[in-house]
Parts: C-alpha cells; structure tokens; sequence
C-alpha cells in the first residue's frame, strides 16, 4: 500500500520510486467502434482496417498501461516536462475486433541526471496466448521547464489544419528514391486522438501548460506522428500485419496547422519484406526518424 501523508494524500514521490513497477495485466476490448476512431483521428484509410486494427492502435494499448505512472499523482511535480524520446513497436500478430487483449508494463529502469529523470518502459501485449505486440518507450521526466519559450503568438483556430493527404496504397520506391505525404494535424485532431489513445498530456491541448513547460504552444502527440509513419509504411504493403516492427525518435516537436510530410526510402528488400528509412519533416527541421520493416510487399 502506498504511504500517505499526514493529511490522508498519498506521499510524493520521484521518479526514481518507481523502477522497477509492474501495472497490470490491463484488459483492453479491442472492437470495429474503437478501431474506426482511431482510425478517424490519424487520417488513415477507413476500409483497410475493417478486419484488423492499424499498427499506430498500439498506442492505444501502450497508453493503458504507461498511463498508470505517467500520471500517477505521487509524481506530478515530475510532468512539468514530459517528453517521449524514442519509442518501438514490434507486430508478432494481428490485432482483430473481438480481441480481448491483455496489456501488461514494467518500468524498466530510471536514471536521474541532475534532478531530469530518464525512464525506460516496456510493456508486452496478448490475446490470450497469442502475443500481439512488444513495446520499448524512452521518457524524460522534470519539475523544471525545458526551456523558455517564444514570444507567445497564441494558438491556431481549433479545425485549422495545412494539407494532409491520406496515404492509400502505394508503389513502393525504387532505389534511389524517396516517396513523399504531405501531413499536418489541428488542434481538434489533437483532442481526437487523446480520446482515442488515452492519451491526456496536457501539452497536447493546454497552451498555458505547454508554454510553462517551456514550449511555444501545444505540440502534436509523438505516437500520431508515429502513426503517420507506420501509415505510409503500410501503404507498401498488403495483408492485415504488413508492419513487422518500427523504432522512431523523437527529435523535436511539431505545432498544430504546421505543414510537414512524412519520407519513406527503401534500405533493402528480400522476397516479400522490405527495411525502410521514415522521416517526418516540417521545412528545414527533422521532427522525427524512423527505422520500420514491413511484409507482405507485392511484386
């Protein structure tokens, strides 16, 4: 049980406190409503994913269990500054409506580096015997700003999105080449997603929160951009897993109604698998970079 403090609360705690914590098994029902919301609030092709949920739902799992922690209120001075440095997923099965999936995370290890917190999470996924999904996430944590931000120009009107297109089924690039979608998310589509995933960061959807966390406005959640990813790296592929695994890092934040676009290149190919190279841009910055192989790659 955990201590309380003089008043009945519970005691603070650091980050440090919870190495080593394991939250669940938590179940999660996987069904054709919560998948076509999902589906909704990433831009992604509703009649591919009828019989099998995208590989960006592993957010939605994740957050089940990552949530536990991240927002336990033992350490909420700690999420002054949240920030998701990197993050893989691996696919060893579909995941289908009707599932009834079993999610269960461990705080892998933390190290503290003045009073900033690095954490390690995994968490394993399954139906029943069937595993369905393994993930490795990377968070620092601090009681203190990341940094001061601009002068405050406030926020875009909530719908105000630039281009985004829909990546469909897609040829898959030559050597040498690079396939390109246009992307951008509004601060509406930001509230979507967090009812999707569970996903409640405030710095998705506060601008004073985001701004005290040193941040110039709200900021696009990390796993839609990563759901951009997998999206284009599934438009090269065929079947109801056609991602095997993705790694990505997170190297700086993209603002709502910010036009940006997400690059795929092939780095080799064997029979129908193939490794790619990921990036998210917005103009000259690199928002993220990813690794992802994927099967089910047709002639």
């Amino acid at each position: 049980m955990a201590a309380t403090g003089a008043t009945g609360t519970l005691a603070p705690m650091t980050p440090a406190d919870m190495d080593g914590l394991v939250i669940g098994p938590i179940s999660h029902v996987v069904d054709r409503e919560r998948i076509a919301a999902f589906v909704e609030a990433t831009g992604d092709v509703p009649e591919r994913w009828l019989e099998s949920a995208p590989p960006g739902y592993a957010a939605a799992l994740l957050f089940h269990v990552a949530g536990e922690f991240l927002w336990d209120p033992r350490i909420a001075e700690y999420v002054k500054t949240l920030i998701h440095v990197d993050q893989s997923f691996a696919y060893p099965s579909p995941i289908r409506p009707g599932d009834v999936v079993e999610i269960t995370g461990t705080v892998d290890r933390v190290r503290e580096r003045s009073g900033t917190y690095f954490l390690i999470f995994s968490a394993n996924a399954a139906v029943g015997d069937r595993l369905v999904l393994e993930s490795r996430s990377s968070f620092l944590m601090s009681n203190q700003p990341a940094g001061e931000p601009s002068a405050d120009r406030g926020e875009p009107p909530a719908d105000a999105r630039a281009t985004s297109d829909v990546p469909g089924k897609r040829s898959l690039p030559a050597n040498g080449e690079v396939d390109v979608v246009a992307r951008s998310a509004s601060r509406a589509d930001l509230v979507r997603y967090g009812a999707a995933t569970v996903d409640f960061n405030p710095l998705h959807w506060d601008h004073e929160a985001a701004r005290a966390a040193g941040l110039d406005g709200v900021v696009v959640h990390g796993l839609l951009l990563n759901a951009w990813l997998t999206q284009h790296a599934a438009s090269f592929a065929e079947g109801e897993a056609p991602v095997v695994s993705i790694k990505a890092r997170f190297r700086n934040a993209l603002r709502p109604n910010v036009a940006a676009a997400t690059t795929a290149a092939v780095d080799s190919r064997s029979g129908d698998e193939a490794k790619l190279s990921l990036q998210l841009t917005a103009g000259d910055a690199t928002i993220v970079t990813a690794d992802a192989t994927i099967r089910g790659v047709t002639p």
